[in-house]
């Protein structure tokens, strides 16, 4: 998502307090939606969190993790959950 784990452990609390720029920030809250629709249609958020790092059928056998640094990626992820949502096997 643009936020290696190593940048991300020096925005701990504690540390200095520093804003997250405005791009990284909807990274962030795009994500959290993802998750959160993801969630509730496999029923729980240990199974989206498990289902993010799985290939998926409906995404050419990509893992959904992996699309999440592109605005197209996070379309395609949202309209993925969308079609699980319907029944729509893709």
């Amino acid at each position: 998502m643009g936020l290696s784990h190593r940048k991300l452990m020096r925005r701990k609390p504690g540390g200095q307090r520093k804003t997250l720029s405005t791009e990284l920030g909807s990274r962030i809250w795009r994500f959290a939606g993802i998750l959160s629709k993801a969630s509730d249609v496999l029923g729980d958020q240990k199974q989206a969190e498990a289902w993010l790092l799985e290939p998926a059928y409906g995404l050419d056998r990509r893992r959904p993790i992996d699309l999440l640094g592109t605005a197209a990626g996070a379309n395609a992820i949202e309209e993925h959950i969308t079609r699980m949502d319907y029944g729509v096997c893709s």
